[in-house]
This record gives C-alpha cells, structure tokens and sequence, in this order.
C-alpha cells in the first residue's frame, strides 16, 4: 500500500506562513497532486510488472474531503498551541473538542482525522480514494 500526500496546502502551517486569510495555498496543494499522480501511475506500473508477486494499492489523500459533513468544524487551524516549528508547546492543554478537528499541530492530523482515513482506505465507498481496490478486497485477495 502506498498513501500519497495530503493537501499540504491546507495544513495550518502553509495558510499561517502564506497569509491567505484561512484558505489553503492552492500551489503547495497542486505539488501534491502532481506527486500523487506520479504515485499512481507508479502503482500501475508494479502491478504489471509484478502481477504474480505482489499486488499494490494507492491511497488518494487528496481524493477525499474531511469537512463539516463528517463531523469536523476547524479545519485550518491545530488544535494546540503551538511554537517556532510548528509542534505543539509542551505541557499547554490541548483543544477540549479534539474531535472537530483535523489537525493536531500545524502539520500533523487528528486521531479522529485518522480513523477516518484508515477506515476509507479499508472499505472505499469512493472508489478515487483507493487505487485499484481498497486494503478490504486486497486481503481477500490473497
């Protein structure tokens, strides 16, 4: 399984450090998609040259959006306090309601961001988020 990048451009760390007023660098974004296409393509390609070894499945983070229809409400800001890096500050009390958001620090996902995306990428119901199956019929594969 290969996972691609995520929209890097919506981390709290490219929109504080561009300035775009809460909306995500959509150059930082497109790089990643870029990657991500690449990645695929790679994907392809081992599956064919591999086709009686292995088999290899891509992880679109990009293809999914975690918004407010799934519960979160703040997604472009971390949900501790955070210092020079980015990271967040030792022993500050984070967020209450970690749960509604997508970052953790200024780069780093929730845990609830996570199970999201570790569930999607078991049992695709968007079938651009997995590539070409998802983990479930890759294991029943096998």
């Amino acid at each position: 399984m290969l996972v691609g990048m995520g929209l890097i451009g919506c981390t709290p760390n490219a929109i504080s450090t561009r300035g775009t007023n809460g909306a995500c660098v959509e150059e930082e974004n497109a790089a990643a998609i870029i990657f991500n296409n690449k990645l695929k393509s790679s994907v392809q390609k081992f599956n064919h040259k591999f086709s009686a070894d292995s088999k290899f499945i891509f992880i679109n983070s990009t293809a999914g959006s975690l918004g407010n229809s799934l519960g979160f409400k703040v997604l472009n800001a971390s949900c501790c306090k955070t210092g020079a890096h980015g990271l967040c500050i030792r022993d500050q009390t984070p967020c209450q309601n970690r749960n509604e958001y997508i970052f953790w620090d200024e780069f780093h996902p929730t845990k609830a961001a996570n199970i999201f995306t570790a569930f999607a990428s078991y049992n695709a119901s968007n079938p651009a988020f997995t590539y070409p199956i998802d983990i479930k019929h890759l294991v029943q594969s096998f």
